[in-house]
């Protein structure tokens, strides 16, 4: 294969990956001579004496291709191959060089991470021929790589409005709790129901992936960007969703409920057909600390799933968000500051009176 074809190659491999080696070598003309031949095809070349030397010039660049010498001193190829492996070097090609006469151990050479072995005497087109399957494996693997984790992140997605799905939510939420107990940090959660009926017929109707998409950019406008998250949860009828707040308290969460409401008001009011209602329940880390009890993620959400569906007022929905609440050990917004009696502050009187209106408008 001529140098000119080589380059060609390259250019289009390049575009994905830089065209840099780097040689290892003990011997000066054999490193010289390589180091030619491959600059003369267009290679960026660095070269260094043992596997030592090499390792010090990876720390500063990445290479996507190795060339090294079996035998060398200091650390010959072996040591340097499993050394670098050992660092996480998953997306460095490595050929070993060996001389034709020399009795090779292959399987040691592979279980240390050499992918392909070549003699120091190959002629130019066997050279470039492994050189340009090296860096198509890597663009392979390279592009396998973005594929799964492009996999994994649509998994983790909800198509329909892109909040976070129910199994991600469940696996970040664990992580928040446990990262809030560790660390004495504070940690509510705001569960959310939506739901749209026609304003004529008073008839309930499903919510479109644009409408969910909508409510979800409408929340993440209110809450604290890259701190604050959003989960879709399991809903029978309508949509609902978790709103995950780290470092905010329960004393907290009726004022984040009411700048949440506004902006959701301000985004059914773009449905002259359509009325949307929502409704608000929060559960919160009762305390935080090393020592505090364990709390479970669906139980935290479960309680904050009660509180939802509660009316505000003294009765048994309260009575039985409030005795899960304790033995939980989640917080609710009635229990704080023992105010069991009184009307929920998370559904206040005016929210109350808003929604009685809206309803007499709507008939």
């Amino acid at each position: 294969m001529k140098a000119d074809a080589i380059a060609t190659r390259m250019s289009v491999l390049g575009r994905a990956l830089p065209s840099r080696v780097l040689l290892v070598d003990d011997d000066d003309l054999e490193l010289e001579l390589m180091a030619d031949r491959l600059e003369a095809a267009g290679f960026e070349v660095a070269c260094a004496a043992n596997g030592e030397a090499a390792l010090q010039l990876i720390e500063q660049q990445w290479y996507p291709l190795v060339i090294t010498d079996w035998l060398m001193p200091v650390m010959d190829g072996i040591v340097f191959t499993e050394a670098l492996r050992a660092r996480g070097a998953t997306d460095t090609y490595i050929i070993m060089l060996t001389m034709r006469e020399a009795s090779v151990d292959y399987e040691r050479g592979y279980v240390a991470g050499v992918d392909d072995y070549l003699s120091k005497r190959v002629p130019d087109a066997e050279l470039f021929a492994r050189i340009t399957a090296a860096f198509n494996t890597l663009a392979l693997r390279r592009s396998l790589k973005e594929a799964q984790a492009a996999l994994e992140q649509a998994a983790a997605i909800d198509t329909d409005s892109g909040a976070f799905a129910l199994r991600e939510l469940f696996t970040r939420l664990h992580g928040e709790i446990k990262r809030a107990q560790r660390y004495a940090r504070k940690l509510t959660v705001l569960t959310l129901d939506v739901s749209v009926a026609e304003r004529a017929t008073a008839v309930d109707v499903a919510l479109s992936p644009e409408m969910l998409r909508g409510i979800v950019q409408t929340i993440e406008s209110v809450v604290r960007m890259q701190i604050d998250w959003t989960g879709r949860l399991a809903s029978e009828r309508g949509a609902a969703f978790a709103v995950v707040l780290p470092e905010s308290s329960i004393s907290e969460a009726p004022r984040i409920k009411e700048r949440l409401l506004g902006a959701l008001r301000r985004y059914a009011d773009s449905f002259e057909d359509l009325q949307l209602t929502f409704a608000f329940g929060v559960g919160a880390l009762e305390d935080a600390g090393q020592q505090s009890p364990a709390i479970d993620t669906a139980e935290m959400l479960e309680v904050a799933g009660l509180c939802r569906s509660c009316p505000g007022r003294t009765g048994p929905e309260q009575l039985g968000a409030v005795q899960r609440s304790v033995g939980c050990h989640v917080a609710i917004v009635c229990r704080h500051g023992y105010v069991v009696d009184n009307e929920c502050s998370l559904k206040s009187r005016a929210s109350a009176r808003r929604a009685d209106e809206e309803q007499a408008l709507a008939g």
